[in-house]
């Protein structure tokens, strides 16, 4: 019997809280499909040494490990896998060995693909879009304001602060953008902001894979997706690939010093747009459009990294 999708990844989760002693082991993505035209996937994996072990994926057939990675962080190690046509959903098994020590598995969901997966449809010109800060559109659950784990409260009289809007509030309002004649609604990020500060624009990531917990969860997501979509209406995620939060899991421990675009001390970008086009724009002004930081608590990811650019488009299909 199939297992649903939220027992596999809660059994995912409890195999891999004690790879190491006491240590944990993160695991991007999480999981892949089956039946997907982008069917070769980097896994990051991390955990403390997780480097020094050899990796090897256990027989399953249609799949096959391509390439194993490692970067100047022994805290990480990558995995390329190709998932081939007719693959059967499954738990892969990867073995973490080293010499003096037991083998180690890792298991690693991969799902069937939802066939109405392959019917999704973009936005375009003829589409009336309603764009929504979701922190202060609508609070549909006021239980979520504040969340212990998360370090910035809800605080309704900063105007920089959060106020509590979130999934359901947008949920609750599906109709009345319907009727406003809108066809799509597009987002500002909903995924997890952990900041100190000023992180209800949703633009500073600290989880790739996570909605906010203030917002809701994952599910909630999904469930405003199909909602919207059962009345007509298209849901553009918004996802943002220059930069993350400073307080992003990987800033205390970088796979590699390229993950970032690294300064001797703080470069913000000069915003200078024309350099795009400008084909006698100077080399350092250039540098500092593209490498320089959104803001001081919004470092800027280095696409340039093979590794990272992967991730970043894994995650955008994901």
């Amino acid at each position: 019997m199939a297992l649903p999708r939220g027992v596999l990844f809660a059994i995912f989760a409890m195999c891999c809280l004690s790879i190491f002693g006491q240590g944990k082991i993160r695991v991007e993505p999480p999981n892949w499909w089956s039946g997907m035209v982008h069917n070769e996937v980097e896994i990051m994996f991390y955990g403390a040494d997780i480097g020094t072990y050899d990796l090897t994926l256990e027989d399953y057939i249609g799949i096959q490990l391509k390439a194993v990675a490692r970067p100047s962080n022994p805290n990480y190690i990558f995995a390329t896998i190709i998932i081939e046509n007719g693959t059967l959903p499954g738990n892969l098994e990867f073995v973490l060995s080293k010499k003096g020590t037991s083998p180690k598995t890792v298991p690693y969901p991969i799902l069937k693909r939802k066939p109405e997966q392959d019917q999704i449809q973009g936005f375009d010109s003829s589409d009336a879009i309603y764009l929504i800060t979701p922190d202060r559109f609508a609070n549909g659950n006021p239980m979520n304001d504040s969340i212990g784990e998360m370090k910035e409260k809800a605080e309704r009289t900063n105007v920089n602060g959060r106020h509590g809007g979130d999934i359901a509030g947008i949920s609750a309002h599906l109709d009345y953008i319907k009727d406003l004649g809108f066809t799509a609604l597009w987002s500002n990020p909903l995924l997890e902001n952990n900041m100190k500060e000023y992180s209800y624009h949703g633009y500073a990531t600290t989880d790739f894979y996570r909605v906010d917990p203030r917002f809701g969860d994952n599910k909630s997501f999904q469930a405003l997706c199909t909602n919207a979509k059962e009345k007509g209406l298209k849901v553009i995620m918004d996802m943002i690939v220059n930069h993350c939060g400073s307080d992003h899991w990987w800033m205390n421990d970088l796979p590699s010093e390229d993950w970032i675009n690294q300064w001797p001390k703080y470069t913000g970008t000069n915003h200078r747009k024309t350099v795009i086009l400008d084909p006698h724009a100077s080399a350092l002004d250039r540098k500092q459009f593209f490498d320089g930081w959104f803001v001081p608590t919004m470092p800027d990811l280095n696409q340039r990294n093979p590794s990272l650019a992967k991730y970043l488009i894994q995650n955008t299909l994901w």
